[in-house]
């Protein structure tokens, strides 16, 4: 009888080994230090995201702005590095902005 319950106890073993490892991996998330937004280093993309827009058109048509925050490159590799931008700076520049910014275009819906 207590070999029927071996299999169900070695699954339950295994789940709970599974959640402690994903609890000790949060926890270590927790315990490093937070970078406030205003000190984030955001890529094209993670403007992208915030302003809704595609990379592409962040590429072209956002970060080419005269007044946009300038970039910087945190390796100096040259031209091949990706540029970042502090994310407080995006935005301020965003809100002071709006107005200027490109439409999202439209979703096609299927």
């Amino acid at each position: 009888m207590s070999n029927v319950h071996a299999p169900m106890n070695e699954s339950l073993m295994l789940e709970n080994a599974a959640l402690i490892s994903s609890l000790n991996e949060l926890i270590n998330q927790l315990k490093r230090p937070q970078i406030s937004i205003q000190d984030q280093l955001w890529t094209t993309q993670d403007i992208a995201d915030y302003l809704k827009l595609a990379q592409y058109t962040v590429e072209r048509r956002v970060v080419v702005q005269d007044t946009f925050p300038e970039s910087m490159q945190p390796c100096a590799t040259g031209e091949r590095a990706s540029k970042r931008w502090f994310a407080g700076e995006v935005i301020s520049w965003s809100r002071q902005n709006r107005a200027r910014l490109p439409e999202p275009r439209a979703r096609k819906r299927a």
